[in-house]
Parts: structure tokens; C-alpha cells; sequence
């Protein structure tokens, strides 16, 4: 069986939109800085090849704790009740485990 790899969609677009002075560009870049350098350090790849273009990024990890942690989950809304699934590069919905999200609360 193929290893999964998860993946989450990153857009560049509009970041500094509702930026009112430099101190919001400075206070908005030091964050998504940190946010990379904290994914760098969990093993999260660009998997762009680093043609990002189109102001779109496509970041991945084959391991499911470590995507749960990043916030690559996606909540969708069914039968009443919030379901977290992650997407694979493949296109594929998984539907994360609620132990696995309840432990990722914990780390």
C-alpha cells in the first residue's frame, strides 16, 4: 500500500488586505515566518518545486499527526455532526481518527 501524503493548499493573495500601517506588514510577515519555520522544523516539504507562480503553494507531509498539528484539516459539515479530513495529494478525502485530533490537542 502507497504511503500517504497530505497536503494543504497555501494562497498568497490578499495577506496584507486589511493592513492599515508598515507595523500590520511587519506584524503579518513575522507570523507566517514563525508558521514556516515551524513547519520547516516538522518535516513539512513545498512540493511546488518552488514555482509558486500562480499564488498558489502546495505544502505536504506523509505523516498524518504532524498534519493534524499544522492545521491541514478540513471540517465539513454532514449528518450534524463536524467531521476533520485531510486531502491527499491524490485528491482523496481521509477522515482523521477523533483519538488522533483529541491527542494533537494534547501536544
Amino acid at each position: 500500500m502507497e504511503e500517504e501524503l497530505f497536503i494543504t493548499t497555501w494562497r498568497n493573495k490578499w495577506i496584507t488586505s486589511e493592513a492599515n500601517s508598515i507595523d500590520d506588514f511587519i506584524t503579518t510577515f513575522e507570523s507566517l515566518a514563525k508558521k514556516f519555520r515551524e513547519w520547516k522544523e516538522m518535516g513539512i516539504k513545498l512540493l511546488d518545486d518552488g514555482s509558486v507562480g500562480d499564488d498558489y503553494a502546495t505544502f505536504g507531509t506523509d505523516d498524518m499527526n504532524v498534519a493534524i498539528k499544522a492545521g491541514f484539516t478540513i471540517t465539513y459539515v454532514g449528518d450534524k455532526k463536524k467531521k476533520q479530513y485531510l486531502q491527499t495529494i491524490f485528491g482523496k478525502d481521509i477522515e482523521v481518527p477523533r483519538e488522533k485530533l483529541e491527542n494533537s490537542r494534547k501536544i
